[in-house]
């Protein structure tokens, strides 16, 4: 099984958390029915088809990058602080309480991994009026091939880049920029891809590669310039209500 998850890629990481989470809370869910004795009773098997259940669409939304992925985990991380508190505190079984505790600490860094813009960028409600959008315009070449995109979201490296071009997963790019009266270059590799609402272009999540001095200083001005755009498009967003 460990030989299905390339643990060099951030996404097989998460999955791996996450099939690590539910064998955890398995046993623990188990073991707590059995030293109550509550694996008599109707209430468990209900209560265990739900979990698994659970799990299933967890997993899914996860497989699919549904936005539903965060919803879930916010209940989940409520289900394991509830169910370590109980254990620790009132049932007395701290081998149980444990292993939520662990679940917990798993799904935190799952979903801090997973946060990424290459698979969940921050997307505002008024981002949605490109008025008040704060993405670059950019040229990317693939293949020999020159498309016209947008990038947004620079974060940890990485960023969101919309073009209405076909392109795989794990495919090598440049983007090509100018900002500040400057021209220069970036590589990057697609990491991810959303498919888009009909009339919208598709999302890529692209990881920028080239890591020599230069490549960093350029990444750093654009990330920067991204950020300080973001900022303007708010102020003007909130004081054009006013």
């Amino acid at each position: 099984m460990l030989a299905k998850f390339n643990f060099q890629n951030s996404y097989d990481k998460v999955r791996f958390l996450t099939l690590m989470q539910f064998i955890l809370v398995f046993i623990a869910f188990v073991t707590e029915a059995l030293l109550t004795h509550s694996a008599i009773y109707f209430s468990f098997l209900f209560q265990l088809v739900l979990l698994v259940f659970t799990y299933n669409f967890y997993y899914k939304a996860l497989t699919n990058l549904y936005y539903s992925y965060w919803n879930i985990s916010i209940i989940l991380s409520i289900y394991y602080l509830v169910s370590l508190a109980r254990n620790f505190l009132t049932l007395g079984y701290p081998f149980v309480g444990m292993l939520f505790l662990v679940s917990l600490v798993l799904l935190v860094i799952a979903c801090y991994i997973i946060s990424s813009p290459l698979y969940y960028p921050r997307v505002h409600w008024w981002e949605y009026d490109f008025r008040f959008r704060a993405d670059i315009r950019c040229s990317v070449e693939i293949d020999g091939n020159q498309y016209i995109g947008r990038l947004s979201d620079l974060r940890r490296g990485a960023a969101c880049l919309e073009l209405f071009s076909h392109t795989q997963v794990g495919q090598p790019i440049q983007i090509n920029l100018e900002i500040l009266n400057q021209n220069f270059t970036l590589f990057a590799e697609v990491r991810s891809k959303r498919e888009p609402i009909i009339g919208r272009s598709i999302v890529y999540g692209v990881k920028f590669v080239n890591n020599d001095l230069e490549h960093k200083q350029r990444l750093r001005l654009l990330t920067n310039y991204w950020h300080e755009s973001k900022k303007i498009k708010i102020r003007n967003k909130f004081s054009a209500q006013k």
